[in-house]
């Protein structure tokens, strides 16, 4: 009896977005809980912190218990791979038979088995339940908020591989989220507006703010104050000296997503043109802030260097290491913001 091989991205694929009623969700957590639970105790027979014959009465227990679970739960194809592992799992002599004696060796053979098992059915109740989920959680927000995939849903899926495929799966869906664009790399969820209307505005809004700033770094070349060091002929050098700022802080940001992809394992990010006003609608935020501390990074390297001395070199390399800081900064916020993924999950009845 072999363990049941790691899910492929063939397997995710074979298993169709599925919008699960309140019931079904609950018959599901349920589920979860239940196999986490017979793992646990699993877990400790492998120890030798307890005996099998011991939790022979709680097994048998658990067992009934999942069956009428997994029975209750029936979305034709979707769930199908579910019900596999629950029928490799049936058949494994210490579930069958928790009473018997079996030799050191063997009960750990079988306890292996059982515990790759219970993780692919752990997986497969997050794959199933969590799109969901997702989707309660974007209803909930407004423009511009994110959900930390990782911080939500670590107690159901507790390694971090897991959830990476799992948010693939979702980026790799069009249809498996609504109204969200996925950060894979960031394990960020994005909240956009439902309305058009609202995503032309954030466009519009954020390209008024880029023209804005150029204008003040324009103007401050025609102020006519007294002792002000900047004058109308350095325009042209400070224009070029802006533009590479903003290279600068993009070409972090492309080089920092593609370093997170291939650390987490994942394929390069889906980038499709019709999700422009989407995106922009839904990071207007942090892309006002980033052009707010470029302003202010461009005009602390004018004095901080002298007037004369602004290149595009040392610009580009500003708008770089000016991004690092940012990204620091975005962490802190957002290990703040986990801190209120706790209430969020109480106020949508999440219990873990």
């Amino acid at each position: 009896m072999a363990a049941p091989p790691p899910t492929s991205a063939h397997d995710l694929m074979s298993i169709s977005p599925v919008n699960f009623d309140a019931q079904q969700l609950t018959r599901l957590r349920e589920l979860r809980a239940e196999v986490q639970d017979l793992q646990s105790v699993l877990e400790s027979v492998r120890k030798g912190e307890s005996t099998l014959k011991t939790y022979a009465n709680y097994v048998r227990k658990t067992m009934q218990d999942i069956y009428e679970l997994i029975s209750a739960i029936r979305d034709g194809d979707s769930i199908r791979h579910l019900h596999n592992s629950w029928e490799q799992m049936t058949s494994n002599p210490l579930l069958s038979n928790p009473e018997t004696d079996f030799p050191a060796q063997e009960q750990l053979h079988y306890l292996d088995m059982l515990a790759s098992q219970i993780q692919r059915i752990v997986f497969l109740v997050g794959l199933l339940s969590i799109p969901t989920r997702v989707n309660d959680w974007l209803a909930q927000a407004r423009a511009g908020y994110y959900i930390p995939f990782h911080l939500v849903f670590d107690d159901e899926l507790p390694i971090q591989e897991e959830r990476v495929k799992v948010l693939n799966y979702l980026a790799w869906s069009p249809q498996a989220v609504k109204g969200g664009i996925i950060d894979v790399a960031n394990g960020l969820i994005y909240r956009y507006a439902d309305e058009p209307s609202s995503r032309r505005n954030s466009f519009l809004l954020l390209l008024a703010a880029f023209l804005g700033c150029t204008a003040i770094v324009i103007g401050a070349c025609y102020l006519r104050i007294p002792g002000w060091p900047i004058q109308s002929n350095h325009l042209g050098g400070f224009l070029v000296g802006w533009g590479a700022l903003l290279i600068g802080i993009v070409t972090h940001i492309g080089v920092g997503s593609v370093k997170r992809a291939r650390l987490q394992g994942g394929l390069p990010p889906i980038i499709a043109i019709g999700d422009f006003f989407m995106i922009a609608n839904a990071r207007a935020g942090q892309i006002l802030r980033k052009l707010l501390l470029a302003l202010i990074g461009f005009f602390g390297l004018v004095f901080g260097v002298g007037v004369n001395n602004v290149t595009p070199f040392n610009a580009f390399l500003l708008g770089y290491s000016l991004d690092s800081f940012i990204e620091l900064f975005g962490s802190s916020i957002e290990q703040r913001a986990s801190a209120q993924v706790a209430t969020l999950k109480k106020q949508l009845g999440v219990t873990g």
